[in-house]
C-alpha cells in the first residue's frame, strides 16, 4: 500500500504558513479543529520547515514566554523529513519512528501534496485490519468445506 492511497482515503490536507508569520498567527491556526501541523513555506511549493505544537512547547520550556515579535522561522523544525507519495506506508512509519516525529510531509516530484500524522497512520491501520477481518469472515462463511468433515481427516 502506498502513502498516496493512505492520504487519499483519509483526506489529509496541508495547512500552510509563511516563515515570517508571527507565532500568534500559527497558534490560531493550530487551534483549529483537525490542524496539528503547519507546513512552513514562502511559496506553497517548497518546504522551509514544519511547525507543530511540540515546537512551541519546546520554545516555551527553554524561554518561558513567547515574545510578540517571534516569527515562525525562529521555532520551526528544519530541515524537514519528508517522504515520497509512491513509497509504501511502512516507509512513513519507519521515518516517524527513526526520527521521533509525528508529522511527515508527503511529496510528489519534490512538491508537498499532504502532511500525514501518526493519527492518520493509526486510523489507516485500523481500517486495514477491519477490512481484512471482514474478508476473512466472509471467506470462512463461504468456504466450500464448511459443514463437511475436516478435509484433513480423510480416511
Amino acid at each position: 500500500m502506498t502513502i498516496r492511497r493512505l492520504f487519499e482515503e483519509l483526506e489529509t490536507d496541508i495547512e500552510w504558513i509563511a516563515p515570517v508569520s508571527p507565532v500568534d498567527v500559527a497558534l490560531a491556526l493550530l487551534a483549529q479543529d483537525g490542524t496539528s501541523a503547519l507546513l512552513v513555506s514562502p511559496d506553497k511549493r517548497s518546504m522551509a520547515g514544519i511547525l507543530t505544537g511540540s515546537d512551541i512547547v519546546r520554545y516555551l520550556e527553554a524561554n518561558k514566554k513567547l515574545p510578540g515579535n517571534l516569527r515562525v522561522q525562529n521555532i520551526m523544525t528544519h530541515p524537514v523529513i519528508s517522504c515520497d507519495a509512491h513509497q509504501p506506508v511502512q516507509r512513513l512509519e519507519w521515518l516517524m519512528s527513526k526520527h521521533n516525529v509525528r508529522h511527515i510531509p508527503v511529496t510528489e516530484d519534490g512538491v508537498p501534496v499532504a502532511v500525514v500524522g501518526i493519527l492518520d497512520v493509526t486510523r489507516y491501520r485500523l481500517l486495514t485490519v477491519e477490512q481484512e477481518a471482514e474478508e476473512l469472515r466472509e471467506y470462512v462463511a463461504g468456504a466450500p468445506w464448511r459443514g463437511k468433515t475436516n478435509p484433513r481427516r480423510q480416511s
